[in-house]
C-alpha cells in the first residue's frame, strides 16, 4: 500500500469516527505524526526499517512510532557490523532527527535488510585549497575535465543551497545527490564529506537503480598532494540483487569504475599543472564570460590563494555589491 493511500485513510478513519465521538487531541495528532513519517518514509515496510534501526542501533524512540514499527527485522542482525553507519554518521553530526532535511531517508536506508559496501583509496595530484574550491564549483569542474578529455561530465546543482546536485560521467554513471555534511562534527571543512543519493549505473549486463549514502575523506599529504577515501554503502532491492552485488567481479567493476574517475582528473591535472592550458583557453563553454572569471580565480588558487567551502558564494555576493555601486544613479529633472 502506498505511504499516501496509508495517509489518506488514517484522515479518513479520524474524520469518521469523530463523527461519533471526540478522539483525543493528542490521539489525532499521534496518528498525524505516524503518518506522516510513514509518508517519508515510503510506505510501511520503510517505516519499519526506519523505526527498528534507530531503535536496536542508537536507542532512539521516535515518539510516533508504534511497536509494531520498532519490531526488529526477523533476517537482520542487529551487530556491532550492521550498527557501525548508524555511529559513524551521527559521530559526524548527521543526528538520526526527521526534522534534520533527508535524515528520514538516510536512515530508513540504513535499516533495510540488505546492504553492500564498495571501498576506493588513492591519491589525487590537487592539493586542500585547489580541491576546495573544484568543490565549491561543480559546473566549472566538470567542464574544466571535458576541456582537457573531451568527455562529457556533468554536474549542475540543483537548489540554491547549493546542496542539492546531480551529475554524469556522460557514460554509464549518474545521479541526484544531497551534500549532507560538509564536514566531520564541525572539524575539517571540506574534507569530511557525507552524500546521499539516487544513482542510475550500467555494471556488465546490468541496468542498476537504487540508492546510496557516501562518505568522502581526504587528507593532504602535501600542498599538491591528497589521500581520499570513498566508501558507498548501497541498498539492494531484494535477495537475488543483493547476491550479484556482493560478488568479487561486480565489485571490481565497481571500483574499476570510479577509477576511471579518478583517473581522468588525474589526467586533466597533469595536463593542467604540466603547463598546458591550451585546452582549457580554447574551450567554448569556459569562454563565457562567468567562466573567464572562473578560470582566473582558479588560477588564483592554484597559486597559492586559500580557498574554503563558501567561498564562492561569499565572492558572488561581494561581486555584485561592486558591481551595483558602480551602476551610476539617474537623476530626475
Amino acid at each position: 500500500m502506498r505511504a499516501s493511500a496509508v495517509a489518506a485513510i488514517v484522515i479518513l478513519a479520524s474524520i469518521f469516527c469523530g463523527a461519533s465521538f471526540a478522539a483525543p487531541a493528542d490521539s489525532v495528532a499521534q496518528n498525524r505524526a505516524h503518518a506522516r513519517l510513514m509518508h517519508q518514509a515510503g510506505g510501511a515496510d520503510e517505516l519499519r526499517s526506519l523505526c527498528s534501526g534507530v531503535k536496536k542501533c542508537l536507542n532512539i524512540d521516535y515518539g510516533s512510532c508504534t511497536e509494531e514499527d520498532q519490531k526488529p527485522w526477523p533476517k537482520v542482525k542487529y551487530d556491532e557490523e550492521f550498527c557501525a553507519p548508524y555511529i559513524e554518521i551521527t559521530k559526524r553530526g548527521f543526528p538520526a532527527d526527521p526534522k534534520v532535511t533527508m535524515a528520514t531517508e538516510v536512515y530508513t536506508r540504513l535499516g533495510r535488510q540488505y546492504r553492500a559496501i564498495y571501498v576506493n583509496e588513492g591519491n589525487l595530484p590537487l592539493g586542500a585549497n585547489v580541491i576546495s574550491y573544484l568543490f565549491d564549483n561543480m559546473p566549472f569542474t566538470a567542464q574544466l575535465i571535458n576541456a582537457y578529455l573531451g568527455t562529457e561530465y556533468s554536474l549542475e546543482y540543483t537548489h540554491p543551497s547549493r546542496r542539492f546536485f546531480s551529475g554524469s560521467n556522460g557514460r554509464s554513471l549518474s545521479g541526484e545527490f544531497y551534500w549532507a555534511l560538509q564536514d566531520s562534527a564541525g572539524q575539517k571543512l571540506g574534507m569530511r564529506n557525507l552524500f546521499f543519493g539516487y544513482g542510475h549505473a550500467k555494471v556488465l549486463k546490468w541496468a542498476l537503480h537504487g540508492t546510496a549514502i557516501a562518505y568522502l575523506d581526504m587528507e593532504p599529504i602535501s600542498n599538491k598532494q591528497l589521500h581520499y577515501k570513498l566508501t558507498a554503502i548501497v541498498f539492494p532491492g531484494n535477495s537475488v540483487l543483493n547476491s550479484i552485488m556482493q560478488m568479487k567481479v561486480f565489485k571490481k567493476v565497481v571500483n574499476d569504475k570510479i577509477d576511471h574517475i579518478v583517473d581522468d582528473i588525474k589526467k586533466a591535472s597533469g595536463k593542467y599543472f604540466g603547463g598546458d592550458k591550451e585546452p582549457m583557453l580554447k574551450s567554448a563553454s569556459l569562454k563565457s564570460m562567468e567562466n573567464v572569471q572562473y578560470v582566473l580565480d582558479f588560477e588564483n588558487v592554484v597559486n597559492g590563494a586559500p580557498w574554503q567551502l563558501g567561498d564562492f558564494v561569499k565572492l558572488q555576493k561581494a561581486r555584485a555589491e561592486e558591481q551595483q555601486k558602480m551602476i551610476p544613479l539617474k537623476m530626475e529633472e
